[in-house]
């Protein structure tokens, strides 16, 4: 297999073949889904093998701080492609950035970034995004921007209440900022404690904002984002609270309502919680089925161990893996003190993205997806 085959594609290609899909009758979006060490990301490629899907992979600030910058990033992911054989398309994506960081990740191998400028007013929101823009495009690398609030936390941006999306502006927003991708608010929530009901979930914005788009003749080039959508599984949260979590409260969005919004015009979901408690629920069953196992490891386990004991309200896996070695997260955990509990996380990642892709439509789809490089997608750009 080639070096070629292991390009990383913006997301347009992707998100049109979506889009395509759901003209012809099938709803379709694109699973994205956040990363922060290697084997998360060889769950995700093989998630997305296993249904001939093609994906997103994308990091927040938290994790390229965690993992010491975008360009270990972004080696990590293609090091994942080439050592599982993945050659479906797969865009590499800065979730919730701002300018500085956006351009950063643009320079170190990203193919798709994120400006959250959401708090701004909508002059200064869409201005925000034109900005890091004209910097992306001529690399050929694809911009998403976020109208409205969303409630919960993501990273440090905290929003205490939803601000819907105004549907009647967001062609205007497109038509002004050219961006790619626009994450509109409709009632999801970042975290698990997202509330019990869909009362805050409004369809009807999602429904509004993609009429206006296909009335402008921007729905092919031009697409809706659905922020905050992990389903934060029943299962996940009891088997983490059964071998010693603290988790309270927690709840998702329902997977009907997401495949209702994808049917509305939502052609990418962001999945992040569901990973995190994926791998939180993995290493608290590891630890209680091999009772004594990180005394062997005094430098690895031990530490991660110790910091879940003392912490049981942890999901995020950053949390309790920031006490090792870092390093040791970049790289396949071949021979090392991780790989039995890797191997473990590895298949439930994997399960669980290959369910998600099945449900958002996007199964299948691989062999739609235009084969446009960057270099050709900045072509592109320049021409319109």
């Amino acid at each position: 297999m080639s070096k070629q085959d292991f390009q990383l594609f913006s997301m347009v290609p992707l998100l049109r073949a979506a889009e395509q899909s759901s003209l012809n009758g099938r709803p379709a979006a694109i699973g994205a889904f956040n990363v922060n060490f290697y084997t998360q990301a060889e769950g995700i490629l093989e998630g997305l093998k296993r249904a001939d899907a093609p994906g997103i992979i994308q990091a927040s600030r938290g994790a390229n701080k965690f993992q010491g910058g975008p360009d270990k990033i972004s080696a990590m992911v293609l090091a994942a492609m080439k050592e599982t054989g993945h050659d479906l398309p797969v865009s590499l994506h800065l979730d919730h950035g701002d300018d500085e960081k956006g351009r950063e990740c643009v320079d170190n191998g990203f193919s798709s970034v994120m400006i959250d400028a959401s708090k701004l007013d909508l002059k200064d929101n869409i201005a925000a995004t034109k900005s890091i823009l004209n910097y992306a495009h001529p690399r050929g690398v694809s911009v998403e921007g976020e109208f409205g609030k969303l409630e919960g936390v993501e990273e440090d941006v905290i929003h205490e209440s939803t601000t819907y999306a105004d549907p009647f502006l967001v062609p205007h927003f497109f038509n002004e900022s050219k961006a790619d991708a626009l994450a509109v608010a409709y009632g999801t929530a970042h975290g698990p404690n997202k509330g019990k009901g869909t009362d805050k979930l409004a369809i009807h914005i999602v429904q509004a904002s993609y009429a206006g788009m296909k009335a402008y003749g921007q729905n092919e080039n031009h697409f809706l984002v659905g922020h905050g959508s992990s389903t934060v599984p029943k299962e996940l949260v009891e088997e983490i609270n059964r071998y010693g979590g603290g988790i309270k409260d927690s709840a998702g969005i329902p997977m009907q309502k997401i495949q209702e919004a994808i049917a509305a015009g939502i052609r990418k979901v962001n999945i992040d919680t569901d990973l995190r408690l994926g791998i939180t629920a993995a290493f608290r069953k590891f630890f209680h089925d091999n009772p004594g196992v990180e005394k062997k490891s005094p430098n690895v386990l031990v530490p991660i161990k110790q910091a879940l004991d003392s912490h049981p309200e942890f999901i995020d896996p950053r949390d309790y893996l920031k006490t090792i070695d870092i390093g040791l997260l970049r790289v396949h955990p071949r021979g090392g003190d991780l790989e039995p509990v890797m191997v473990l996380i590895k298949e439930r990642i994997a399960a669980h993205v290959e369910m998600l892709v099945r449900k958002f439509g996007s199964a299948g789809l691989a062999a739609s997806v235009e084969r446009v490089t960057l270099a050709e997608m900045a072509k592109r750009y320049d021409r319109n």
